[in-house]
C-alpha cells in the first residue's frame, strides 16, 4: 500500500504480508494491533531524490498474524525540505484499515 490509498480498507487472510511504501520521512507506518497485525523486518535505508524534495522511508511490511481489525497509520507534518504539509493538498494523517479473515 502507499499513501494513495488513504482511508482504503483491505481485506486479507491470515498469513498475508502486506508491504507499505512510498512514505516520506519520518512518516513510518504503524500498526494499531501488532497482535493481529505484526510488523515484519524492513530494511534500514532512506532515501532523498532529488535534494530539496521530501526524503521517503524504506518500505515497511506487516504480517497478517490473527483474525481481527487493525489500522495501518502513519503521521507527518513536513512535506518537502523545511517546508510544512498544507492540507488538502498534503496529506498529514494517513490510516488505512485491514480486516483480517
Amino acid at each position: 500500500m502507499t499513501p494513495a490509498q488513504n482511508g482504503m480498507t483491505f481485506h486479507v487472510a491470515v498469513g498475508t504480508e502486506i508491504m507499505a511504501s512510498q512514505f516520506p520521512w519520518p512518516s513510518a507506518p504503524i500498526s494499531t494491533n501488532p497482535s493481529i497485525l505484526a510488523p515484519g523486518i524492513s530494511p534500514m535505508y532512506i532515501v532523498c531524490r532529488p535534494p530539496g524534495t521530501s526524503c521517503s522511508e524504506p518500505p515497511r511490511t506487516f504480517s497478517a498474524r490473527a483474525r481481527g481489525t487493525a489500522e495501518i497509520t502513519a503521521y507527518r507534518d513536513m512535506c518537502g525540505e523545511a517546508r510544512r504539509c498544507v492540507p488538502p493538498t498534503d496529506w498529514t494523517q494517513f490510516e488505512v484499515t485491514v480486516v483480517v479473515g
